[in-house]
């Protein structure tokens, strides 16, 4: 059967302009990791695995006979989509060493969260010419898998080079993504010649796929593996204990803004002082996107006049037990400033808007509150998350509003309607399961490459 790395030999001129653009922007890239590095402080956690150097152990990981794979996910909703294929992988190939990449230090927290299924992590290297070679010398995967659209033309040249078999899972293409593919035509056909599978998302994924050059036998529609995550099982006990931690009351009713991003907290602030004035026992959570934002969270949630709860402080050892808010002077607003934590908390809510929606981000998952029976509400840019935002929808477990007036009419619409809470809390977590099963889908045609691959290497 023809693939397409055997239509498309290794050419390395195809990469020449991409490496010539790094090369005459060397000198603003080193400023622009200067000033993350010196000012902002990001990229400097793993900035040796990001320039090649890995550690010892994920060395002595790869020098085996066994099959090496090298997952790569982004950030914390990738590596939430490549978990359970991973599960699924490892169960189609016990033996085989998972080596799982990401960009952001979210994604890497989560990624260490994952139990059983993963042998090692890393930090993606940056792409450019030395540091990808060297770090596949380094791990020599059999197969690398991208998940969703995580194409980078020098890894992917490397990897052709090597005859590194290579697949995408949970592949995607939004609507910025397909406008900068067609802008960039040659070389999206150029990298998706040398990816062997693309387990797509949806027929119109697909369809994208194929039009930028991607070989249409090679292109299968999988569905959504984050319908598969491992949703937490939280008990009644567990979520009053969540209010507890907070200072609320077990009466209280809780909205929980998670995810949020800049511009969307304030925005939720003044919804929640409004809603304040017709619902007395209603309190306020909010969990930013990036937990490292915590400290201007709060201080914006001071600015509106109420005290603040931190989750980091109440795991503290020392902290003091949070009072209750009816033995508190001052009305507070929970802050939730850890990772790993939003999924449980979402048992907690009473109604939960998801950020990224207002502020023009695109959206984030909304699965995780819809496991836990919670009614979800979600403003206009669900760009990044439309299919599964539009099957909710189709499936009303959800809501979108256009803006911040529309969000405190149906917060304040869902707190008063208990009947639609219990129809919500019933009809949410089997929409999940209706469309779980894109992961054993995902597995089975990777284990098929890897197969094939490992029967051709013994030939």
């Amino acid at each position: 059967m023809n693939t397409p790395a055997q239509q498309q030999p290794y050419k390395p001129y195809k990469t020449w302009f991409y490496n010539l653009l790094l090369a005459l922007l060397s000198p603003l890239l080193l400023l622009w990791l200067a000033w993350r590095l010196v000012i902002r402080k990001k990229s400097r956690e793993g900035l040796a695995e990001r320039l090649g150097s890995l550690p010892e152990d994920i060395l002595e990981l790869c020098n085996t006979t066994d099959p090496v794979v090298w997952f790569h996910a982004a950030s914390v909703g990738e590596v939430a989509a490549a978990e359970p294929i991973i599960a699924a992988f490892r169960m189609q190939e016990p033996l085989a060493h998972i080596i799982l990449s990401t960009i952001t230090p979210t994604g890497r927290a989560r990624a260490e969260k994952i139990e059983g299924h993963v042998d090692g992590i890393i930090y993606f290297p940056f792409d450019m010419p030395f540091v990808v070679q060297r770090v596949l010398s380094q791990i020599a995967p059999d197969l690398f898998v991208m998940v969703e659209t995580e194409l980078w033309p020098n890894a992917l040249a490397e990897t052709r080079r090597r005859g590194v078999k290579v697949a995408m899972v949970n592949a995607r293409l939004s609507g910025r993504s397909w406008n900068s593919g067609r802008f960039l035509g040659c070389l999206y056909k150029w990298m998706l010649d040398g990816v062997w599978v693309i387990c797509a998302q949806s027929e119109l994924d697909a369809e994208r796929f194929v039009k930028l050059g991607a070989a249409q036998e090679r292109v299968v529609v999988a569905g959504n593996s984050k319908f598969d995550q491992n949703f937490p099982i939280i008990s009644s006990a567990q979520a009053d204990k969540w209010q507890h931690d907070f200072g609320f009351g077990l009466e209280d009713k809780v909205l929980l803004a998670g995810s949020t991003h800049p511009g969307e907290e304030q925005q939720v602030l003044h919804i929640f002082q409004q809603l304040r004035t017709e619902f007395g026992d209603l309190q306020l959570i909010i969990a930013p996107r990036h937990p490292e934002r915590g400290d201007a969270v709060e201080t914006l949630i001071r600015e509106m006049g109420y005290d603040v709860v931190r989750r980091t402080r109440v795991l503290a050892q020392d902290a003091e037990p949070v009072p209750l808010v009816a033995e508190s002077a001052v009305a507070r607003v929970g802050l939730l400033d850890t990772i790993g934590e939003l999924a449980s908390l979402y048992s907690a809510a009473d109604v939960v808007f998801v950020g990224g929606s207002l502020a023009n981000i695109g959206g984030h998952d909304i699965l995780q509150p819809l496991a836990q029976g919670k009614p979800v509400i979600f403003g206009p840019h669900m760009h990044k998350t439309k299919d599964i935002s539009e099957l909710a929808l189709r499936e009303n477990v959800a809501f979108q509003v256009r803006n911040a007036e529309e969000l405190l009419l149906k917060i304040a619409e869902l707190l008063t309607d208990e009947q639609e809470l219990l129809r919500l809390a019933a009809e949410a977590p089997t929409m999940i399961e209706k469309y779980a099963g894109a992961s054993e889908r995902c597995a089975l045609e990777l284990a098929q490459l890897l197969d094939a691959g490992t029967a051709e290497g013994e030939q």
